[in-house]
Formats: C-alpha cells, structure tokens, sequence
C-alpha cells in the first residue's frame, strides 16, 4: 500500500473544479484513473490508536493493581497483572493491522476483525447523518472518531452505524465533508444558534439532576468499599445509630436537600461538559451542523432533505422554569429502541428559553414562524380527562388496599400508610391528568401536522404532511365505550410514529383526512352515516 494509503488521507478532486471547462478540459482526462484509484484505495486507520486504546488498558490494568496492593491480595492475583499489559499492545497491533476502510463514488466500506472478519458496506446515498467526536484521550493523541449513520430499523442497533474510530481530526472532517457535501462551493456558514451561558439555570431543572444525587451516594458507597473502608459493617451501622437517636424530620430534610444540591451541581457541570461552544450551522449544501462539547467534542451533521420536522419538548420541571428541549424529526437519526441516543444525535439546541427554541426551529425549517407555536390547536374532549382520573383512582385505590392488606395481616401502621398513600395518589393523580388532558391537542398549519401531548414531559411535534406515509388508528377497550383512538402518524424520520393521544374517533379521521389527503380514501366511507375506519 502507498504511503498516501497508509496514512488515511487520499488527493480528492479540486474544489471548485467546473465539469466540461475547458482549462480543466487536460488535467481530467489525464488524472481521471489515477483519482478513481486514490479513491478506490484500502486505507488503514490512524496508527495512533495503538496507543491510544494500549494506553486506556494498561490505566485499568495499573488502577486495578493497585488496588490490589492496596487490600493486600493473594501473590497469584499480582502475577496476572503483566501478562495483560504486554498483550495488550500486540493485540491492538493486529487489530489495527486488520481493520481497512475505504471511500469510494458509490459507497463507503469498513473491513475489521482478527478472528471473526467483518465487511461492512454503505451506500453514499444512504447516508443519514455523520457524528465526529472524540474522547479526552483521543483528543491528546488528535483522533476522532467518525459515525455514518443510515437510519436503518432492522436488526440490532450496530447495523445502523458504520464507525471508524480511529482518524486523525483533518481526516475525520475531511471524510464528514465528503460524505455530506454534494457541492464543493466555498460560502460563509450560516449560524442559527448557539450557547448563551444565562441558560445555564435551566440545568438544575433537568431530569438528570435527581438521577445524578442519587448516584453520588451510589458511587460514594463504591469508592469507600473499594479502599477497604467496609461500609457494611462499619460506617452503615454507625450511621443507623446515630439516626436512631435524631429528631428524624430534620434528617429527612437536610438530607433531601443534600441530595438536590448536589443533583444540582452534577447537572450543571452535565450541562457545561455537553454543551460546551455549542453552535448550530447550515452548511453551504444546506447541511446543519451542530458542534459541542468540553472533553468528549461531538460534531453531527444532518442533510436538510432528512428532515421531516421538528419536536419541542418540555419536561415538568423545564417547563415551570419556561424552558424547553429543541430537537429535530429527521431520518438517520435513530429508532424509538435508541431513543436516548435518538435524541443526542437529534438536539438543535441546549435547554433554553421557549422563544428560543421555537425561533431555532423556525430557523431549521426554514419558516416564518416555527408551527408548533403558529399553530391553533383542537382540544380533546372531556372524555380524555375522564380516562386519566379512572386511571389515578384505579392506581391510588391499588395501592392503598394492598398497604391496608398488609396492615391488616401484619401492623396496624401499614393501615396508616396504606389510606395515606391512596389520598396522596388521588391528590396527584388529579392534577396530573388535568394537566395532561389539557396539553392535548392538533392542528394543521401550512405544510405540517401539529401533535401534542405528556404532562411529565409535553411534546409538541410538528411534521411535514408530505413526509407521512401512513396511518395507524388504535382503539383499546377502555376507548370504545367513549368513543376514543389514537391515531398514529407513520413517517421516515425520528422514531417512525408520532401519536395523537385520545381523540374522538370521527376528528381523528378527519385530521388525519385533512393533514395527508386521499392517504385514507380507501379505508374510509365517506357521505355516510356510518363512518368507516383505518385499519
């Protein structure tokens, strides 16, 4: 193989160049088979990642011998540090060694495996979306890794993403460009959005700051049981003592507060690290291109042909605090199974102020004004509120008997708990169904359908009506007697299906008949007094 092969870079054909001009009229004739062939090459990944992948095993393989010595362990234990350490960089040799890729007009290909060979092949034109990132340690040694990204739903979730992991940064840009980029025209980006560091607030009102208190006890508890602390037998006892002998209400208290404070400062470092520099681009070609990132940097690219619409989602708590989540309905970009990953790959913006986001999206679909707020939506009957309560009563009244079950059989206190927790539920359960039957709501404006719905977490979506391809009317048993579906919208982009929550059967066909029409023409008998319906 050539040294260009070698080392992952290939000559690509001159930006700007003119088909049929005549001053280039000699060099194409001349270099077309040598550039065929450039392209065509096998090329290896970035030899770095020896070092890179060598590196981050033997930190494990130390750490863990140091630990070791640390709990004085058995001799046999310590011998079996070395072994590893040497093979390590052996194995990464002939794993590099094995693993080729190349780019050609048609199609980009990834052959890896040392026992088990593996070739993996892509269309160009069934790229999705292409995600450049790079851990800190990949950062030292200047690699990237690069994610091609094809939307596809069948099979496991690795069949949906070829990954090079191992490029230098200016071939991973270098490879982002080719794959996305149909024109070679040099033009000023145009930014749509980017970081303000005001809507650092709204991070302490995410989801991830409960989750994060309680993993500071979780990891707390690890790292005392890892240094031989032995927090089962020592401190946990101690530590039940002393609330023995404590006014309990004041320990609860202080100790919910610890807990969010700290939640608190875990989502706001979060929050920095993520969306650290954050600018959201559109590229020459019309490409968006969101960049972030403090010590993991990720860089997504998103073809506008892709996009099927837009999403603004507003958690309980965000959207007490007048906040919102920006993402785009695009295809590529993940299945409803890899929601989580869906919506990384997918955010046009960081947690922000809700005119914020619906100017971002405006701005990403090209419109006036973003349809998720232009819109007037159609509320749902009463019938979606009654619905809600029988399910609050159903799950208080549940609760609460099975804890008086118990109390009867075994403590008079779980009698307490049990009417407690039944009220409790009730209380909330009202609330939380009023909130939720009035975020319901649909509409068509322009060229997109409007869906509403969630009360923990409300999600507006607007979709493109040309990009729906299909219907799915849903009626459980506790519909029928109201009178009540869910219409699901299908289409190509974000997680395949979006819902219209509990709508009356008769204005769900009708929506869905005025959002995509003739789609229905064949399921539903019109000028009748009996409405059909879609299967």
């Amino acid at each position: 193989m050539s040294a260009r092969g070698r080392n992952g870079t290939a000559d690509s054909p001159q930006a700007g160049a003119v088909p049929g001009d005549p001053t280039n009229a000699a060099q194409s004739g001349a270099g077309r088979a040598d550039a065929e062939a450039a392209e065509a090459a096998w090329r290896r990944l970035d030899p770095r990642i020896i070092a890179v992948t060598s590196t981050g095993s033997g930190l494990l393989i130390i750490t863990a011998a140091v630990i070791m010595w640390w709990r004085d362990a058995p001799w046999w234990l310590h011998a079996a540090v070395p072994p590893p350490l040497l093979c390590f960089p052996v194995y990464e040799w002939w794993r590099w060694l094995k693993t080729t890729y190349r780019l050609t007009p048609e199609r980009i290909e990834l052959r890896t495996g040392v026992l088990v060979r593996s070739h993996r092949s892509i269309p160009r034109h069934r790229v999705r979306s292409v995600d450049v990132s790079a851990n800190p340690l990949r950062r030292i040694f200047g690699l990237s890794t690069v994610k091609v990204g094809t939307g596809h739903r069948v099979g496991s979730a690795d069949n949906a993403v070829l990954t090079l992991d191992a490029l230098s940064h200016r071939d991973a840009e270098t490879l982002r460009q080719d794959l996305v980029s149909r024109t070679a025209v040099e033009e000023d980006r145009d930014t749509i959005g980017r970081i303000d560091w005001r809507w650092l607030r709204y991070a302490p009102l995410s989801s991830w700051a409960a989750f994060l208190g309680l993993s500071a006890v979780g990891g707390t508890y690890e790292v005392l049981d890892t240094v031989g602390a032995d927090p089962d037998t020592v401190l946990i006892p101690q530590l039940f003592s002393w609330l023995s002998r404590a006014d309990l209400l004041p320990v609860i208290v202080l100790g919910l507060l610890g807990l969010v404070v700290v939640g608190a400062c875990g989502a706001t470092g979060l929050y920095v690290e993520m969306w650290w520099d954050f600018r959201l681009l559109r590229e020459p070609n019309g490409a968006l291109r969101a960049t972030r990132g403090l010590f993991v940097t990720r860089s997504v690219t998103l073809e506008e042909e892709r996009l099927r619409g837009m999403e603004i989602a507003e958690p309980l708590l965000l959207r007490w605090g007048g906040g919102a989540y920006t993402y785009a309905v695009a295809s590529g970009t993940g299945s409803a199974e890899e929601e989580i990953s869906s919506y990384v790959t997918s955010a046009m913006l960081p947690p922000a102020p809700l005119a914020e986001a619906h100017r971002v999206a405006a701005a990403v679909l090209r419109e006036e004004e973003d349809p998720t707020a232009s819109v007037r939506l159609v509320p749902h009957t009463r019938h979606a509120l009654l619905r809600r309560l029988r399910w609050a009563f159903f799950t208080g009244t549940g609760l609460g008997g099975l804890l008086v079950l118990l109390g009867v059989l075994l403590t008079d206190v779980l009698i307490h708990i049990g009417w407690t927790t039944a009220l409790v539920v009730y209380a909330a359960g009202a609330l939380f169904a009023r909130d939720a039957a009035r975020s319901l709501g649909h509409g068509v404006t322009g060229r997109y359908l409007v869906t509403r719905h969630g009360s923990v977490k409300r999600r507006t979506i607007a979709l493109r009506r040309d990009g729906v391809i299909g219907w799915n009317v849903t009626q459980w048993a506790w519909h029928r007697r109201s009178g009540l579906c869910t219409l699901t919208a299908t289409t190509a982009g974000g997680r395949g299906a979006y819902d219209v929550k509990d709508v009356l059967m008769p204005e769900g066909l009708r929506f869905a008949d005025e959002s995509v029409p003739t789609l229905l023409d064949h399921f539903v008998t019109r000028g009748q007094d009996r409405t059909g319906t879609a299967p």
